[in-house]
């Protein structure tokens, strides 16, 4: 079955796509399906060049030994549009597929929405959030988030993301200062968004972590290194610093690299003892994705 999703508010649509794959895994649990039945697949035609004829074959079943898949499609028929002719030609057979086959695209040609609204299961808009909504909006993450904003400290965060321009997603600016607001806060204000953080991380007072992860980004070669240790030498232990590699990571949209720093955190809760040599392999890699 096809599910349709479209806009530009790439954070709504990047929620909503998690949704999909949360979904897909309880359902695939709760029926008692064995876990290498299931399959997830993602095509991505603003990162991956990607042809007509690999997403043709997306659309097909992937194994005869895959009982349950799920593929995502995200903004893949602008630099491929052959593709809509693929899938008028499959409309009946994807429609009963047992497939899920979700698609989002940010701009839809105006043929690209009429097709999906005749053979989706459902369509639904991710637009930009009016002024009213984006409030309410930040107003309850920074509640989930152990936060409360004064007046002049919301209207300075929406200023930075810039709502009334021409960002769509102005929620991953803002998150991303909440995020920082956590990270730089006093301790009363932290929340366990992060997880157990280590109580030398939540000493009161504790100097930020902040100016050595921006130099860390921002140097060349072996000085991420040397800034390391430096950090290190100020008294950051590396739980102390992970999580704002992460958060800018993160808040350079550097998927790979955020995948591989969660992977360091884990590593570094599995074995605290060598903690420094873990952070230290994933700093050294970051020249990969810088």
């Amino acid at each position: 079955m096809i599910y349709f999703i479209f806009g530009a508010n790439s954070y709504r649509a990047a929620k909503k796509l998690r949704e999909f794959r949360e979904a897909f895994f309880k359902k695939t649990s709760l029926t008692g399906v064995p876990a290498g039945e299931f399959l997830v697949e993602e095509f991505d035609g603003e990162t991956e060049d990607l042809s007509a004829g690999s997403l043709n074959l997306a659309l097909e079943q992937g194994s005869l030994f895959v009982k349950n898949r799920l593929v995502l499609f995200k903004n893949v028929l602008r630099r491929t549009p052959e593709l809509l002719e693929i899938l008028k030609e499959k409309a009946d057979i994807l429609k009963k597929s047992k497939d899920i086959l979700v698609f989002w695209e940010r701009d839809p040609e105006a043929k690209v929405l009429a097709y999906f609204k005749k053979n989706s299961e459902k369509t639904q808009e991710m637009a930009a959030l009016s002024a009213g909504e984006l409030n309410k909006w930040l107003n309850k993450k920074a509640q989930e988030l152990g936060l409360t904003l004064g007046t002049a400290e919301k209207e300075a965060m929406m200023e930075e993301a810039d709502p009334n321009g021409a960002n769509a997603s102005p929620e991953w600016a803002l998150e991303n200062a909440l995020e920082k607001l956590i990270l730089g806060a006093p301790a009363g204000k932290k929340s366990d968004f992060f997880g157990d953080l280590k109580p030398d991380f939540k000493k009161a007072g504790a100097s930020s972590p902040f100016p050595f992860v921006g130099k860390i980004f921002s140097a060349y070669g072996e000085g991420r290194l040397l800034t390391f240790k430096k950090a290190a030498e100020a008294g950051h232990i590396p739980e102390k610093i992970i999580y704002p590699l992460l958060w800018k990571a993160k808040q350079r949209h550097m998927l790979d690299a955020y995948k591989k720093g969660i992977l360091a955190e884990s590593a570094m809760r599995r074995d605290s003892k060598n903690a420094y040599e873990h952070l230290e392999r994933f700093i050294l890699a970051l020249r990969a994705w810088i």
